[in-house]
């Protein structure tokens, strides 16, 4: 196995991170070696991925600006 590292960011809405902040904690690990240990688990033993059954290829988000997004068209109004 390669020792090189590289940076791996996500996006998390704050509330997220902080479960997730205190759900590591609660375990005594890191929030990282969570994230390491089930992306090894899912290369290494063909692991399921959890929460795609619907088809989408990306994560499930709320856009906040989705009330607006379409208000304004290219062209016309700028």
């Amino acid at each position: 196995m390669s020792t090189q590292t590289r940076l791996f960011n996500i996006r998390i809405t704050n509330d997220l991170h902080a479960k997730f902040k205190e759900y590591a904690s609660d375990k005594g690990v890191s929030m990282g070696g969570i994230l390491l240990n089930y992306i090894e688990h899912l290369i290494e033993n063909e692991g399921e991925v959890y929460g795609f059954d619907d088809g989408r290829k990306t994560a499930k988000w709320n856009d906040p600006l989705e009330s607006i997004r379409d208000q304004y068209q290219q062209g016309e109004d700028f």
